[in-house]
């Protein structure tokens, strides 16, 4: 029994890091994606110029990062925020599939392209751990 409790209390604490790794994570990238578009691109060497699809995500990176500020100020509340990380679990691996065909066919010639792939599958375990994929009871 004390090894379960154990275990619990590992996956909440596990959670409770991963809302702040995107509270911290997601407030510092989102806003700069759309305020300051072209030195973003021109930081990470991105080879694309659409300014939509940077504002667009630089807006859904934001809003993850509120939502996740928002999970962290109540604890009892976190349970209700979890889709917010199958949501991030779900369109990760859709970037990295989409980045990896790239990769591939030798499409991508930016490093940045490189780092986010890297950066993702990292995420996506990290949010993994963090996930209860059962109800987690006290």
């Amino acid at each position: 029994m004390a090894c379960e409790e154990q275990r619990l209390e590992r996956k909440k604490s596990w959670r409770k890091f991963m809302y702040g790794y995107n509270t911290v994570m997601c407030l510092s990238f989102g806003p700069p994606m759309i305020i300051m578009q072209k030195l973003g691109r021109k930081i990470l060497d991105w080879p694309y110029e659409d300014p939509v699809m940077m504002g667009t995500y630089g807006s859904i990176v934001t809003s993850v990062g509120i939502l996740s500020a928002s999970a962290l100020m109540d604890e009892s509340k976190q349970d209700r925020y979890l889709p917010l990380f199958e949501t991030q679990i779900m369109y990760k691996i859709m970037t990295c599939a989409l980045i990896a065909n790239k990769m591939r066919k030798n499409e991508v010639s930016s490093w940045g392209i490189h780092f986010l792939f890297w950066f993702f599958v990292v995420y996506i375990v990290l949010l993994l751990g963090a996930t209860p994929w059962k109800p987690l009871e006290d």
